[in-house]
């Protein structure tokens, strides 16, 4: 005996269902990656502050951007600033810093990080130069 045409549809979609088709969970919304969206690579003077924002998103799961969630930034220079050094994300899942360098020269290592998933992390590189004429700011490594 066959399947009646109108419920094959049914039957199949079931069994692709049960047998490693594709079948999508609802997601719940918890942080899922962290990533730089804008501001790496920059490079400015030393002591000075970088022209754009550093700027990450958070997305759950399925890709979905996540609001409300605080993300920390920090540098590995002890004098650069960071400001604000923790920042929600906002309803596109976006979280903003900006950032004055530290007074060495060379890279500037700058970790964006989720306050309740430590795991999730995004890391930006800038580098701070020597400013013309030589003032202000000293050079380590020279």
């Amino acid at each position: 005996m066959g399947i009646p045409y109108r419920l094959a549809p049914l039957v199949l979609g079931a069994v692709l269902t049960g047998c490693g088709g594709s079948l999508t969970l609802p997601d719940d919304g918890s942080p899922a990656a962290l990533r730089a969206v804008s501001g790496d690579g920059q490079q400015a003077p030393v002591g000075s502050r970088l022209q754009d924002s550093l700027v990450v998103k958070l997305t759950d799961a399925s890709s979905q951007p996540i609001a409300g969630v605080p993300v920390q930034f920090q540098s590995d220079v002890p004098d650069a600033k960071v400001d604000p050094a923790e920042v929600p994300t906002d309803s596109a899942g976006l979280a903003a810093t900006e950032v004055r360098l530290g007074t060495s020269t060379g890279p500037h290592q700058i970790e964006a990080r989720v306050a309740s998933a430590a795991q999730l992390k995004a890391i930006f590189v800038v580098t701070a130069i020597r400013k013309k004429g030589g003032r202000g700011g000293h050079d380590e490594g020279d």
